[in-house]
C-alpha cells in the first residue's frame, strides 16, 4: 500500500515566513488503497536544541539543551481519544490548516552543534502497528529591520590599533592600522566597503592584508550548563602589501553572502554574531597584527539615498521565554497579533524584493532524526534573503585620501 503526503503553503513555494506571520496551507494525502487509522494529526512546532560531547581525561561528557517556541496540534481526522478505526478511502484527500507564528521567534539555523528548527509534521496514528510521519521543514526569520534596530547601525564605524614587533634584542617602531566602515549594519547581497589605512613605521614590509567576515556561533547547554563557540569564515578578500616606512590606504569590498541574521537575544541556546577581521601579515617576522570590528547582519536593509524603507507595523503581543523552563511547561499563548504584510521589504521600486538562498557555510539538518518511521526527505536547509542593491559608499578620511606615501614623521 502506497501513501504519499504533501504539505504546501499558501502563496509561499519557498516556505519562508517572518515571525508574527500566519502560516497557512494544505495537506494532500494520496492512497492507492483503503487505509485504516486512528487519527491524522498535524503538528507545527518550533524549537532549538544543542548537543555535543567533550572529552575530559578518561571520560566523555555530553552537553545538551532544548527550548520550545511553538507547539500547535490539529487533528485533520479523528483524535487520539477516539478508539475506533477510521478508514481513508483510496484517492486524494485534502485538508486545510493555519497557525499563527509568535512574534519573538528566533531565525531558523542549522549548525554543527545545534539548530533552531521549525517543522510541519503529518502523522498517521496507528497504535496497533506503527505511526507514519511525513515531515516538512520551513524557514522562519526574525524580522530584523536595520532601520529600527538601533541608531548606531546607521553611523560610520572606526577602529585603530598599534603594535610593535620583536626583532632579535630590539623592538620595531609601531605599526598602526585604521579601519573605517560607512555603517555597521548590512544585509546579504551587499558589499562592505572596508577602508584600511596602514601606517607602517617599522623597518619591515607588510606583505599582505587579509580581510574576513566571520560568523561566531555560541552554543549553550542546559544539562549541565556549559557553552562553546564555533567560528566560520563566510567571506574573504585580500589587500596589497605596504612597504616599510610608508603609509598606504585601500578600500576593499567584502561580499555578504546568504547567511543567518544576527541573533543575540531571542534564543537562549544559540547566539549568532558577526565580526570583520583584518590581518596584516609580516612574513619576515612570522607575525601579524589582527584587528576586529563587530558588524550586524539583518533581514531588511538600511535605507539608502532616494529609497524609503517602510516600517513594519508594531504588534501588541509577543512571546517571552521563561528563564527556567522544562519540557513539561505549557507554552505561552500568543493573542492579538496584528497581521504582518507578506512583503517585508523596502517599498521603493529601486530595490526589488530579495531572493532566498541556502547558506553555503552552515550544515543541512536531519528533520526526521527523532522519527522511527519517517517518509520523505530528511535533509533540510533554511533559506535566507539576499538583496540586489547598491552598497554604501566608502568612508574617506584625511589618511585615506592618499593611496600611498613615504612616512616623514609618525605620530600616535
Amino acid at each position: 500500500m502506497v501513501v504519499t503526503c504533501e504539505i504546501s503553503f499558501d502563496n509561499n513555494k519557498q516556505r519562508v515566513f517572518y515571525a508574527g506571520q500566519l502560516v497557512s496551507g494544505c495537506v494532500t494525502l494520496k492512497s492507492d488503497k483503503v487505509k485504516e487509522v486512528q487519527a491524522i494529526q498535524l503538528k507545527i512546532v518550533g524549537y532549538s536544541v544543542t548537543k555535543w560531547s567533550e572529552r575530559h581525561r578518561a571520560t566523555t561528557k555530553l552537553y545538551a539543551g532544548r527550548e520550545d517556541y511553538l507547539s500547535s496540534v490539529t487533528y485533520l481526522l479523528g483524535s487520539e481519544q477516539n478508539t475506533d478505526r477510521l478508514t481513508i478511502s483510496a484517492g486524494v484527500h485534502t485538508y486545510n490548516f493555519a497557525c499563527q507564528l509568535p512574534y519573538q521567534c528566533p531565525s531558523s539555523f542549522e549548525g554543527r552543534y545545534g539548530c533552531i528548527r521549525y517543522i510541519a509534521k503529518v502523522e498517521l496514528l496507528r497504535p496497533w502497528k506503527f505511526h507514519q510521519a511525513y515531515t516538512h521543514g520551513f524557514t522562519v526569520l526574525k524580522m530584523m529591520d536595520l532601520n529600527f534596530e538601533t541608531p548606531q547601525l546607521k553611523l560610520a564605524a572606526h577602529s585603530e590599533g598599534y603594535r610593535t614587533f620583536c626583532c632579535g634584542p630590539c623592538k620595531t617602531e609601531p605599526l598602526k592600522m585604521e579601519l573605517h566602515l560607512p555603517q555597521a549594519g548590512y544585509v546579504p547581497g551587499q558589499r562592505i566597503p572596508v577602508t584600511v589605512v596602514v601606517i607602517n613605521n617599522t623597518g619591515v614590509a607588510v606583505s599582505e592584508l587579509r580581510l574576513s567576515l566571520v560568523m561566531l556561533i555560541r552554543y549553550f547547554s542546559v544539562t549541565p550548563e556549559h557553552s562553546r563557540v564555533e567560528r566560520i569564515v563566510v567571506s574573504k578578500a585580500k589587500g596589497d602589501s605596504v612597504l616599510r616606512q610608508s603609509t598606504r590606504s585601500m578600500t576593499i569590498d567584502l561580499l555578504v553572502p546568504a547567511t543567518p541574521p544576527t541573533c543575540l537575544s531571542l534564543c537562549n541556546l544559540i547566539q549568532v554574531a558577526y565580526q570583520l577581521e583584518v590581518e596584516a601579515l609580516i612574513k619576515s617576522l612570522r607575525e601579524q597584527q589582527v584587528m576586529t570590528m563587530p558588524v550586524t547582519i539583518g533581514t531588511i536593509p538600511l535605507a539608502v539615498a532616494g529609497v524609503v524603507v517602510q516600517q513594519p507595523p508594531r504588534r501588541s503581543a509577543h512571546y517571552e521565554a521563561p528563564s527556567n523552563r522544562n519540557s513539561n511547561d505549557e507554552l505561552p499563548i500568543v493573542t492579538a497579533i496584528a497581521n504582518v504584510p507578506n512583503q517585508l521589504t523596502p517599498s521603493s521600486a529601486d530595490i526589488p524584493p530579495p531572493a532566498y538562498e541556502e547558506s553555503k557555510y552552515t550544515v543541512r539538518g536531519n528533520i526526521n532524526e527523532e522519527e522511527l518511521h519517517a517518509f520523505g526527505a530528511n535533509e533540510f536547509a533554511p533559506l535566507y534573503p539576499i538583496y540586489s542593491m547598491p552598497s554604501p559608499k566608502p568612508v574617506l578620511t584625511p589618511n585615506s585620501r592618499n593611496i600611498g606615501y613615504i612616512n616623514q614623521t609618525f605620530e600616535k
